[in-house]
């Protein structure tokens, strides 16, 4: 567990998405919750050691931000987009993130289960617990529904995976959106950004996301005018250049089948 600020603690080494709280004299609210079940039980008991968890907020529907909700037993917040994709989460395909995430948390908890929010929102929402102030901001981007948890008390945003190190996964991005999301948030009076993976950061990091969304974007958009197939995009383009290979020393990428899921959905929205 990493102290962020006074009041912001976050857990950012989980397998799957990070997940972060804020403690306020009323009780506690968590963004995202851990996909493993046994990371996310136990996280839920040192969570709950800083005051009753009040409020669980969900900033996208991927697994690996709502796999955890069902172990956390708060009133769970989320956009409305959030909570229609969640019912569309496969089991199946949870477990096939385990195999290469987390092949020791298999076979599943048989007390999984998807849990839907209790509350949602279309635009923006104030949550407002003890000091505290949660601005609830929907920012599409890395989704559709990617929502921001902006805390002024703490100076802190929470971007869910509109910010990350590394390569911008695509593969249900809304790309365009994404560019004017991250402008929005460089609005906001910061002094940190916890990003949906990756080590805490000042707003410089979101310029940086900024450019490597818009590069992604480039780097399709150039292979589309050249009048390249979607295989030969696939084959030829591989943002190595800004993002190396991930993998065992010799050779392997274990984001090559995610690259080439993101680089499919960018063709098929920069083709209309």
């Amino acid at each position: 567990m990493q102290k962020i600020t006074d009041n912001v603690y976050g857990g950012m080494n989980f397998r799957g998405c990070n997940s972060s709280f804020v403690v306020t004299t009323d009780g506690v609210v968590m963004i995202d919750t851990p996909m493993v079940p046994a990371e996310a039980k136990k996280w839920r008991e040192e969570v709950q050691q800083y005051g009753e968890l009040r409020y669980v907020i969900n900033g996208e529907p991927h697994n690996d931000h709502v796999a955890g909700n069902c172990w956390m037993g708060a009133t769970l917040v989320a956009h409305e987009g959030t909570r229609e994709a969640i019912k569309h989460n496969s089991k199946e395909a949870l477990e096939g993130q385990m195999k290469w995430m987390a092949p020791d948390a298999l076979p599943l908890d048989k007390d999984f289960r998807y849990r839907l929010p209790d509350i949602t929102f279309s635009q923006e929402m104030k949550l407002y617990l003890g000091k505290h102030t949660f601005h609830l901001l929907l920012v599409p981007g890395h989704t559709p529904s990617e929502t921001a948890v902006y805390v002024p008390e703490e100076r802190v945003v929470f971007t869910s995976d509109n910010v990350v190190m590394g390569m911008p996964i695509m593969v249900d991005a809304v790309p365009e959106e994404w560019l004017k999301s991250l402008k929005k948030l460089q609005t906001l009076d910061i002094d940190k950004v916890i990003p949906g993976h990756g080590p805490v950061c000042d707003k410089a990091q979101i310029q940086v996301m900024y450019d490597n969304v818009k590069y992604c974007m480039d780097e399709v958009k150039a292979a589309v005018a050249k009048g390249w197939s979607l295989k030969e995009i696939q084959e030829k383009v591989t943002f190595a250049d800004r993002f190396p290979p991930m993998g065992p020393p010799g050779g392997g990428d274990v984001m090559a089948p995610i690259r080439h899921e993101s680089i499919a959905h960018l063709y098929e929205v920069l083709k209309k």
